[in-house]
Order: structure tokens, then sequence, then C-alpha cells
């Protein structure tokens, strides 16, 4: 999956972008690639960078705190703007746990709103019904998976004051380093070799801007602390 990728897909936001890429559209269903907790925590962790690339939010000190209250034109960014315009600021740590606890549902409702998923009615092993997703159409699925490995494959001469410029490439690389603080990244490049990819993903976080870089980076803790929580 090197070379050119194709435009995106309409009104792919990162969120969505984060959906798409993590889970396997080869099956009548998609399968995820990752844990669920990782999922979740990636998910959370972009629909908050969504509003900081909205400049609707900006980090200070570790605190997520609300730059512009106007909501957006997206349902969903606009609901979470709106649960975090009404408290106090919280920590990155606090949102990332509230905001995982129903990510995957949200953002892939909203990609079945925007045509991009079917749902698959099925039951589940213990009865009752049970609701699933596939790709409307694979090909662009896969597309900000083609991006990614399009970013990561080869070397790019990228600064902050580029990616500052250019939207479209501050979400591809926010959306690298989110698969790389999930442990995403690795299901998706194992084939570029680990530190051929590190190296290139080492490079795009160097040039992010530090409020999406924080975001990435207590991702990657949530991650960590979750995993660890599990095994003891």
């Amino acid at each position: 999956m090197t070379g050119r990728a194709p435009g995106p897909p309409a009104h792919l936001r990162l969120a969505d972008e984060f959906f798409l890429v993590a889970h396997n559209h080869d099956a009548d269903a998609i399968v995820p690639r990752l844990h669920g907790t990782g999922i979740d925590l990636g998910l959370a962790g972009a629909l908050l960078a969504e509003l900081v690339l909205d400049r609707r939010l900006q980090v200070t000190e570790g605190l997520l705190v609300v730059l512009d209250p106007t909501p957006t034109t997206d349902p969903l960014a606009a609901s979470l703007l709106r649960d975090i315009v009404t408290e106090p600021p919280h920590s990155i740590r606090i949102w990332l746990d509230y905001v995982s606890q129903d990510a995957r549902d949200k953002v892939g409702s909203r990609l079945h709103v925007a045509g991009h998923l079917a749902q698959v009615r099925t039951r589940k092993w213990w009865g009752g019904p049970a609701v699933r997703y596939r790709a409307v159409n694979a090909e662009m699925a896969l597309v900000p998976e083609v991006r990614l490995h399009d970013l990561l494959a080869r070397p790019h001469a990228l600064g902050i004051d580029r990616i500052s410029q250019e939207h479209k490439l501050m979400q591809d690389a926010t959306l690298a380093a989110l698969a790389h603080a999930t442990g995403l990244l690795s299901a998706l490049l194992w084939f570029h070799g680990p530190h051929r990819a590190r190296s290139q993903v080492d490079e795009l976080r160097r040039a992010l801007p530090a409020q999406l870089l924080d975001l990435a980076n207590q991702t990657e803790a949530a991650v960590g602390d979750a995993v660890l929580g599990r095994r003891r």
C-alpha cells in the first residue's frame, strides 16, 4: 500500500479516519485490528483533536480550555464541545476517560449517517440482536490507511510551519501520532520494518504543534495505564 494515495472521501474527520484505519475491511463486517481499549481511547483522542483542529479548544498546561464556544457544523463535535463548555477546565486524561466511554458507538454512527458504513444486523452468541458495520465502499474506506502508508513509507521534509499551514497534512500527522500512541501503527506497518516506521513517526511528532502532540502523548499514557491495569 505505498504510492500516491487517492484523495480522501468527503467529510471524513479525524476520528472517522481513525475508526476506519482501526478496522479491517476484508470481511462481510468490519473487524477490529486493535484491542477495544486502544480503539476507544484513540477515538477519544481523535475527537478532542478535531476540536483543536477546528480552533475550538486549546491545550494549556495539560488542561483542555475552550478557545471558541461557537458550535461546529458537525453534530458530534458540537455535542462534545457543549459538554466541555459547561465544565471548568479539566485535564486531558479526564476528558479522554469520559469521551472514550461511548466514542466507538458515536463515531460508528456518524460514519453510518454520512453513508460510509452500512449496518449489518447479527445476533449475539447469548441471544439478542447486535449491530455491526461494513464499509459501503471498501476501496474508499481504505483511503485513510493508504494515506498513512504514503506518509510513513518515504522521507518527508516536514516542519511545524508547513504542517501548521496545511490542515489536511496536520490531520494526517495527528492520525499517525494517535495510531502510534494506541499501538495500532505496528499492526498497519509491519512489513515496512519497525525502525523505519518509528523514525518517520518521530519526525512527524516533532513537527506537530505542541497541543496536538500533548494530546497524543496523553492518549498513549492512558492506553498504557489501561493495559497495565488489566494485567494486575
